[in-house]
């Protein structure tokens, strides 16, 4: 495959935005609720990433523009054999660029990476904050976020009722147990489930009732269920009297 210039120059002036999109998908980590892959195309994700890129080739251009003024103002000025705006070399197609040394290359191309960091970095601390977090999990969660929500303070869990496709002797087998994980397709919808502490028991489905037949046996420790295999699903936030009797107390 040729070497490409110009897929090379797009990728590196992207790369600010490519370090919000990070950001904000690396500050999004959820225990409970895996990430739900992007979806091709995602006019959401190329707007960040085109946004991203703005905001740190402006922080960029303004730090140049600043070094520039100080510079003409103080008169001291660090002489190199090269302009070490890469901008300008950029769009100048290298004819200001002078007779680059190695280490022309090495500050244009700090230079072009710099704003990635930066962008980076004040993405993942502001997907902590609230009004960001609530915008994130509005558009990642979907349906979802209201029970994640509920079930956000330490005192409260989320308890999975899944009836399988499994059967025996006319039943459907299904589990019962603590929602660890719940995993998303691009559709928001549950592709999968880790359960802990697993009850598991037979439905059987009437005409005019639905029955659960339970049978004696030790609780399932940890159970990964994926949606191929599921008929239904229901979710309950409870809420553990232990737990908040004892953040009373303190």
């Amino acid at each position: 495959m040729s070497f490409s210039y110009t897929l090379f120059l797009a990728l590196l002036l992207l790369a600010p935005g490519l370090g919000l999109w990070a950001g904000l998908r690396a500050g999004e980590r959820s225990e409970l609720i895996s990430q739900a892959p992007e979806k091709a195309g995602s006019t959401f994700s190329l707007l960040v990433i085109v946004f991203g890129a703005l905001v740190g080739h402006i922080l960029l251009s303004g730090l140049f523009a600043v070094q520039a003024g100080a510079c003409g103002w103080s008169g001291r000025c660090l002489r190199v054999g090269f302009d070490p705006n890469v901008y300008r070399v950029i769009l100048t197609n290298g004819r200001s660029a002078g007779v680059p040394s190695d280490g022309a290359f090495l500050c244009w191309f700090v230079s072009l990476l710099l704003p990635a960091v930066i962008v980076g970095a004040v993405a993942y601390r502001a997907s902590g904050w609230r009004w960001v977090r609530d915008l994130r999990e509005t558009a990642s969660f979907g349906w979802l976020k209201r029970w994640v929500d509920q079930a956000r303070p330490a005192n409260r869990f989320i308890i999975a009722y899944v009836v399988t496709t499994l059967e025996h002797d006319g039943a459907n087998v299904a589990y019962e147990g603590i929602a660890e994980n719940i995993a998303l397709d691009d559709n928001r919808a549950i592709k999968m489930l880790v359960l802990s502490s697993c009850d598991r028991f037979l439905v059987r489905v009437r005409a005019d009732t639905v029955e659960r037949i339970n049978a004696e046996h030790a609780p399932i420790p940890l159970i990964q269920l994926e949606a191929s295999n599921f008929v239904n699903v229901a979710l309950e936030v409870f809420e553990d009297v232990d737990t908040a009797v004892d953040a009373d107390d303190a």
